[in-house]
């Protein structure tokens, strides 16, 4: 229990660094620099219990406390999301919890740069190379990797031919085939279509980004193992 509490504690507070990197990355400044978390619309510094993981969102009631714009809850959303699922994942070894951290920041930065600025930098896809890790029994498979390619390739086509899917979304794609399989593939992708359709009612944007909704699939379906 406290193994599973410490990895849960860790993934939040790593969550909420994440976010915060991936909106940075995309106005051209690092994690560290400026060094404090700042307001996005007065960028007033923020105060150490403002930054507290989900708590600080709650205790501001969603606004901030200086100059009480809206702030997205996107953020206490991906902590909560980062902290249920490193519960659910978690093992008794060492290196599967840390590896269990390390997978969900992964997933957390590929969704966050999709949301905040609709793009998606190829080299944190090598880090879902790791996902075969926490799947039980997986093994290499020269048939799943022809399949895989066959599947990319058609994925390919269409996000070329009818734009129904982005260059990010489809490599994201391709990494599951290798990863889960056809068919569990599939599921991620039906489970993701759904998740979208619902943002969109929701939200009644013309264009959402499929990438979060593709992340927090993967680790929907990676917790059914």
């Amino acid at each position: 229990m406290f193994a599973k509490s410490f990895v849960t504690i860790l993934t939040i507070c790593f969550a909420s660094f994440t976010t915060l990197a991936a909106q940075r990355s995309g106005v051209g400044q690092s994690p560290w620099s400026p060094p404090r978390s700042y307001c996005d619309h007065c960028h007033h510094p923020l105060t150490w219990w403002q930054l507290v993981p989900i708590l600080g969102w709650v205790i501001q009631g969603g606004h901030c406390h200086f100059c009480r714009q809206r702030i997205t809850a996107y953020d206490p959303l991906c902590e909560l999301i980062g902290g249920f699922f490193a519960w659910r994942l978690a093992g008794p070894g060492l290196f599967h919890s840390l590896l269990v951290v390390l997978v969900i920041q992964i997933l957390i930065f590929i969704a966050s740069c999709d949301y905040f600025h609709q793009y998606l930098y190829p080299l944190s896809l090598v880090g879902l190379l790791l996902l075969p890790l926490l799947i039980p029994g997986w093994g290499f498979s020269l048939t799943g990797v022809v399949t895989a390619l066959a599947m990319t390739g058609l994925l390919t086509i269409t996000a070329a031919r009818w734009y129904w899917l982005g260059g990010g979304d489809v490599l994201f794609i391709a990494i599951l085939l290798l990863t889960f399989g056809v068919e569990a593939t599939a599921l991620v992708i039906l489970l993701a279509s759904l998740l979208t359709l619902i943002a969109f009612f929701h939200s009644q944007q013309k264009r959402l980004p499929f990438l979060p909704a593709l992340c927090l699939a993967t680790l929907i379906i990676l917790s059914t193992y």
